[in-house]
């Protein structure tokens, strides 16, 4: 059986495709649905699920901003969407499963074939990346809101809010501009696959900093930047020379 859940704001929809997976694919383990897609990437989280049916255009997040946030972790998608002559190219190229609303039940039963005889849900997930990345240079947009895993939930915070992040160990904190910090149990190279955007720069091996927030930059070795909130960040020699053409043309 196939762990599935579905994801969806409109729940019609989503009470429509239970229906139709239940009728028509008994390999299905339907788990849960979820009009709320920061519920459902908390499950995700959790509960770690084969089988993912995700709508794109969704308040709060959507499908990529979902998707970027739990990429080490392993599962197949379908895409559910209205159509869109672009997002479906998107697809083909990249070689994801996508059915358009409204569900038709024999796209509905070749799409989840087609995932019953994949071997390795690796190569789907290397196809998503290559997805998203596409999708990411033709829009010049990208993940708005990250989940920060703490020890009751996640906090969901928007990436313009974050003012920098250190690393310890295998954990990470992220310091906020309302002087709000957390310790979250990622690592900053797991962190760094959701901070590649102009604003974020590695200023050395244990911090990125949102450059929005720096005020100012002091000489020396590699140098060190201040941030508004008056913590001072090392700058590795390494990466001096990136910074200061980043900071002064």
């Amino acid at each position: 059986m196939v762990k599935t859940i579905l994801i969806d704001d409109e729940p019609d929809s989503l009470e429509s495709l239970a229906l139709e997976l239940k009728a028509y694919c008994p390999e299905i383990q339907l788990l849960e649905t979820f009009s709320d897609p920061r519920k459902g990437l908390q499950f995700i989280f959790e509960e770690k699920p084969d089988l993912v049916f995700l709508d794109i255009e969704m308040p709060f997040l959507n499908a990529f901003e979902l998707l970027q946030q739990c990429t080490d972790i392993p599962f197949h998608v379908i895409f559910v969407t209205a159509y869109d002559e672009y997002a479906v190219k998107a697809f083909d190229f990249n070689a994801m499963d996508y059915i358009l609303k409204p569900v038709l039940k024999s796209k509905l039963v070749h799409a989840v074939q087609k995932v019953l005889e994949k071997q390795n849900v690796q190569i789907d997930m290397e196809n998503l990346k290559a997805l998203m990345n596409n999708l990411r240079l033709q829009t010049k947009s990208g993940l708005e809101t990250i989940a920060l895993p703490t020890s009751d939930g996640f906090e969901f915070v928007h990436l313009n809010h974050i003012a920098y992040l250190q690393a310890e160990s295998n954990y990470t904190w992220v310091y906020l501009n309302n002087q709000h910090k957390y310790l979250i149990s990622r690592t900053l190279k797991d962190m760094s696959a959701m901070l590649n955007f102009p604003q974020f720069f590695r200023a050395h091996q244990s911090y990125y900093i949102n450059l929005n927030y720096a005020r100012k930059y002091l000489r020396g070795q590699g140098g060190s930047i201040i941030m508004q909130n008056g913590a001072e960040i090392p700058v590795s020699r390494s990466n001096r020379e990136a910074l200061v053409k980043l900071l002064f043309g």
